[in-house]
């Protein structure tokens, strides 16, 4: 879909008028725990090509250039065609995965256009869209596309109360391609230990809590879709009274006083240095998780994503990494752990995440809601927003995500 338009004189010295033709995406908003994606439906109809995902992707998760979001979504039929035309653009796989093994293909791409592995409350958002848009009650879908091997897995919603669910599988051991061998020890077969991580400060940033200027921890990795460091910071910290802020109670200060708490800022911290300083054991970047037990099946968890580079309210897949971890840990047989998100439950005192196990795999269960839906003109390619604002790291980090 296509609309022309006209821009006015400064494009040339004779203020006449100069013709444009913009594209339109429509595209719909949703949420999932405050973890919110811009979805572009291809099911039907073609809006974006592969070079075009990538572009928009920019304007899509951009809050003041675009609409705003964590991540776009692109939903494809999974035909030859799609994985044709994916396999020409983008140096994933010697050959194209089989069209018959999935119904859709899930497409998720970072603020800088780089395609992402999987998302779990990106996957049940899609699954609650497929259902009030197509009546889909559940799918295959086709996930982790940019690995030599993509992974298909089961969605779907309506079934009960939560809304929206994905059966990740079972979770694995990170790939080599995003962990670095000889850096860890095996903890199990799909869980790597690290246990000597360093985080170095600045003299007098924690000056109130300690006279260090290291923290060191421990930290345990498993893939879920996406590689996840989880920490618990009351047993991993080498200052373990740092847990205290980090997971702060609501009655103790208000919303705004916790946002810009030491809590938060030194989640931050630990992401992004880790993102920066270990690029050598995790080259593609990694997630950080800090955990902490409320009781027997009950976790707060506070995730720093890779890519987007910033912690977000919730995450899917680091939800079942913290699952995951901490059954193996506590070693309970638990078949249902909830994760409470710890920043969106700042806005939603009912937000959870919750984590189911069979014999198929794990299942993650949560409520989507869908924002709005509108129509996005897409800016040119060499629009001077675009040009300015995509030539810099637009998340205002140092780290630059590499896709295996």
């Amino acid at each position: 879909m296509c609309e022309n338009f006209y821009i006015p004189g400064f494009w040339n010295s004779h203020e006449r008028y100069r013709k444009f033709t913009m594209k339109l995406v429509p595209f719909v908003k949703y949420t999932s725990c405050g973890n919110n994606f811009v979805i572009v439906d291809e099911t039907e109809h073609t809006s974006l090509t592969e070079y075009e995902m990538s572009r928009f992707a920019f304007q899509a998760t951009n809050i003041s250039f675009g609409v705003g979001c964590d991540n776009l979504l692109v939903i494809q039929r999974c035909s030859k065609e799609a994985l044709q035309a994916i396999a020409k653009e983008r140096p994933y796989w010697c050959w194209p995965p089989e069209a018959e093994q999935a119904n859709y293909l899930f497409r998720m791409f970072e603020p800088d256009g780089e395609e992402a592995l999987c998302c779990g409350n990106g996957l049940m958002c899609v699954a609650s869209y497929l259902l009030h848009q197509h009546g889909v009650t559940s799918a295959s879908i086709m996930t982790e596309i940019p690995l030599p091997e993509p992974k298909v897995i089961q969605i779907g919603a309506g079934a009960d109360s939560m809304g929206g669910w994905v059966n990740l599988g079972h979770p694995r051991k990170a790939p080599v391609e995003l962990a670095t061998a000889g850096f860890s020890e095996a903890f199990t077969e799909t869980i790597d230990l690290y246990s000597d991580i360093k985080i170095n400060f600045r003299a007098g940033d924690l000056r109130a809590f300690s006279d260090e200027r290291e923290l060191q921890l421990k930290a345990y990795l498993v893939f879920t879709g996406e590689p996840h460091l989880v920490i618990f910071p009351d047993s991993d910290f080498s200052i373990p009274e740092l847990a205290d802020y980090i997971f702060g109670s609501s009655e103790q200060w208000s919303v705004k006083d916790r946002r810009e708490s030491f809590g938060t800022w030194l989640v931050e911290h630990i992401g992004k240095y880790m993102n920066a300083r270990y690029k050598e054991i995790f080259p593609a970047g990694i997630n950080v998780n800090l955990a902490r037990s409320q009781r027997s099946g009950v976790l707060e968890n506070r995730c720093y994503e890779r890519g987007i580079n910033r912690e977000t309210l919730a995450c899917g897949t680091g939800a079942l990494a913290v699952a995951y971890v901490y059954s193996k840990l506590s070693q309970l047989t638990l078949d249902e752990i909830d994760i409470l998100p710890h920043r969106c439950r700042w806005h939603d005192d009912n937000a959870r995440i919750r984590i189911n196990r069979s014999d198929e795999g794990w299942s993650l269960a949560s409520s989507p809601v869908m924002l709005f839906d509108g129509v996005y003109r897409l800016l040119p390619e060499h629009h001077r927003v675009i040009e300015k604002l995509s030539s810099k790291d637009i998340t205002g980090s140092d780290i630059n995500r590499v896709v295996p």
